[in-house]
């Protein structure tokens, strides 16, 4: 019986480093929208808009109608309503987009032809739009869609960008400070800071996540961190990675 009560308790710790290491390595592997806000909420700020945005490049199309046919080919792909002509720009560009809502969360699809030697580069854009409380569909979404894109053999650029709130108005200084917390959290090395009366803007990278864009041949820079004081409110903050595609 001993014998027996030797191996069960050995299960049972096996069990039990198993069960205590799961979580840790699910945190590892959060989404980059998740460590984002984690790191705005962490630093005191109150998280309040994720979006995310995907741009994959189709290919060449021979004239407009084919750039329509990929427009309405990849809407039904995704499973997202057909697309209707831009007719607002005035420019030689071809727009197919479309608005639509998932769970809460608002997305755009667009396909746009740029001319190019008499026939069109044809980039696909999807923006996920959403607030804290739906993180974990802006996921989701992005997951099928990014499935969908490596099925047809296509990278697509990601960009993420987290914006937060603080109740009060900081000052350059106190700005600075929250932006560094960020940079501690995310175990990122800073690379450039811009600073004005009212706004910091501090860039660097960090090994959190694999993409990055190049500043030179050495140079790697994958997050970028900004505040700005609100004359009305408190102060704003955006992080974004590998940049801020988003206003700040």
């Amino acid at each position: 019986m001993g014998k027996w009560s030797g191996w069960w308790l050995l299960l049972l710790l096996a069990a039990a480093v198993t069960v205590w290491r799961m979580p840790a390595e699910a945190k590892l592997e959060r989404p980059v929208a998740a460590q984002l806000l984690a790191a705005v909420e962490g630093s005191g700020a109150k998280g309040v808009s994720i979006q995310v945005r995907m741009r994959a490049e189709l290919g060449q199309a021979s004239g407009p109608a084919q750039v329509k046919a990929l427009a309405e080919a990849w809407a039904h792909r995704l499973d997202i309503p057909v697309p209707q002509a831009d007719r607002t720009r005035k420019s030689n560009l071809h727009v197919y987009q479309v608005l639509f809502e998932r769970q809460g969360v608002q997305g755009q699809f667009q396909v746009t032809g740029v001319p190019r030697q008499g026939a069109y580069d044809v980039y696909l854009v999807l923006s996920l739009t959403g607030s804290p409380d739906t993180l974990q569909y802006i996921g989701v979404i992005q997951d099928s869609f990014d499935k969908a894109l490596t099925k047809a053999d296509m990278i697509p650029q990601i960009s993420t960008c987290v914006r937060g709130m603080y109740s009060v108005k900081l000052s350059v200084d106190q700005q600075e400070g929250k932006i560094l917390a960020i940079f501690r959290a995310l175990h990122a090395m800073e690379l450039e800071r811009l600073r004005d009366d009212t706004v910091v803007s501090i860039s660097g990278y960090t090994p959190a996540w694999k993409p990055f864009i190049a500043l030179n041949d050495k140079t790697k820079m994958n997050l970028q961190v900004a505040t700005h004081r609100d004359s009305q409110s408190g102060t704003w903050i955006t992080v974004g990675t590998p940049i801020i595609t988003a206003e700040y």
